[in-house]
């Protein structure tokens, strides 16, 4: 398959072999309790000698604490480091940077906007190569076969209205044989389009922002119509059970939902028994945290916590990407040893539903890519023909960047909506500490 094919030589050129991550994750899902202590351990120690020699930020923590990186000794051991925040990175972000960086093959990206404070961030090309092995696998559990089978991918958008996705993005989307549905905006005409092309190109699988995906579902429950699938793999948001059903009833076919945090390399999907959502231990390790950075019980909601295990250009060792969990002790019946949690509460998006019959989805807007001149942002819907963005700068933002980011905007919303751009200071984090990026007053 070409997809074969492309990460055989991606890993040829990179140092990496996929089809040995492909193994090795099929092998540790059945990992006792014991094994993924023992190897987590193994990829952790290294890793944390590594951020105290060459990594200034780690260095000063572990000689402020009067510690040395072989004072733990098992993972729970963690919790004697305090948590790091996105805003701890972004105040100084070289500081998380190892002085041999250069050392170590690596990819730049940025965090999505589910925070409302996005910032870039380095991942070891390794790192990303096991992320897309335990990828596969997620897919695996779902009944695709990754590559082979087609699948509908509804999410995203163009920061620019006029540019079309890049070459690398092109090739990526034909290796995994992606029909992508851009979900910026969607009106009756577009989902018909959907509709449509799903059932010409026989695509079994669905794969998107729950909130895109259930907008989609109602539009065709209420024109009457049903689009059998295989699975709908859903990510990025909470999945309300509402909105579970209902995909469930339009698409015929089970529902698998999933977490990923790509700068934290955390993971949690459904598995076929539907019993929660199994943490994925060869990518990091998750602790479901209280305010004190301490693991919560079972049952109780906590801040997600990770370390990587694999990324050396720029390790993030207990961080916290502002995701909220309820923490779970299940044996889930499909006999895998992953530790789970319930679910994942603190990923939700309000849906923006406008006077032109336009749906918008907070999430599909990136403004992870303004991450040098904006701070922080929060999209605000007024009426159902007024939106307003709120924007605190990260430095100067200049009347043109304020118009390019309305024209934008605007593009988004199409006719009939007006949009503002307003500077402000600060936007006001509400008392449950769960920041709303989006926030439609429109009910």
């Amino acid at each position: 398959m070409k997809s074969k094919l492309f990460f055989y030589l991606l890993g040829l050129t990179n140092g990496f072999n996929m089809s040995a991550y492909k193994r090795f994750v099929n092998e540790s899902q059945y990992w006792s309790p014991e094994q993924i202590e023992k190897y987590q351990m193994e990829m952790l120690t290294p890793l944390l000698q590594h951020a105290f020699d060459h990594v200034p930020y780690y260095r000063r923590l572990f000689d402020s604490l009067n510690l040395k990186p072989i004072d733990i000794r098992k993972t729970s051991d963690l919790h004697i480091l305090p948590v790091i925040r996105k805003q701890d990175i972004m105040q100084n972000p070289h500081d998380f940077i190892p002085d041999n960086y250069k050392n170590f093959k690596h990819k730049k990206g940025h965090t999505g906007g589910t925070s409302g404070s996005p910032f870039p961030y380095y991942v070891d090309i390794k790192a990303w190569g096991m992320n897309w092995a335990v990828n596969m696998r997620t897919f695996d559990w779902a009944g695709y076969q990754y590559g082979k089978d087609r699948l509908a991918v509804m999410a995203g958008g163009s920061l620019v209205p006029t540019e079309g996705k890049g070459f690398k993005k092109r090739i990526m989307h034909y290796v995994n044989n992606y029909f992508t549905m851009q979900i910026t905006h969607m009106d009756s005409t577009i989902m018909d389009e959907y509709y449509s092309e799903i059932k010409k190109q026989k695509i079994r699988f669905l794969r998107g922002y729950p909130s895109a995906i259930y907008s989609f579902a109602e539009y065709l429950s209420e024109k009457q119509k049903q689009l059998p699938l295989e699975a709908v793999i859903t990510t990025a948001e909470m999945l309300y059970p509402h909105q579970r059903d209902l995909m469930k009833k339009v698409f015929a076919c089970d529902v698998f939902d999933t977490y990923g945090c790509r700068d934290g390399m955390g993971m949690a999907v459904e598995c076929e028994k539907h019993n929660g959502m199994h943490i994925c231990p060869e990518l990091s390790i998750m602790h479901i945290v209280d305010e004190s950075g301490q693991e919560v019980k079972a049952g109780d909601t906590g801040e997600v916590v990770l370390t990587s295990l694999y990324n050396y250009s720029m390790p993030f060792i207990r961080y916290a990407p502002g995701d909220m969990a309820i923490k779970s002790d299940k044996k889930c019946d499909c006999g895998r040893s992953f530790p789970m949690i319930d679910k994942i509460i603190g990923r939700s998006s309000d849906i923006i539903k406008l006077i032109n019959g336009r749906v918008i989805n907070g999430l599909s807007i990136p403004f992870e890519e303004l991450t040098t001149e904006v701070e922080k942002f929060q999209i605000v819907q007024e009426a159902s023909d007024r939106v307003e963005v709120l924007l605190v700068p990260r430095g100067e933002l200049t009347q043109e960047h304020i118009e390019s980011i309305e024209k934008m905007l605007s593009f988004h919303c199409g006719e009939e909506v007006k949009v503002k751009a307003k500077i402000v200071d600060s936007i006001e984090v509400p008392k449950s500490e769960k920041f709303r990026y989006v926030i439609s007053k429109v009910h």
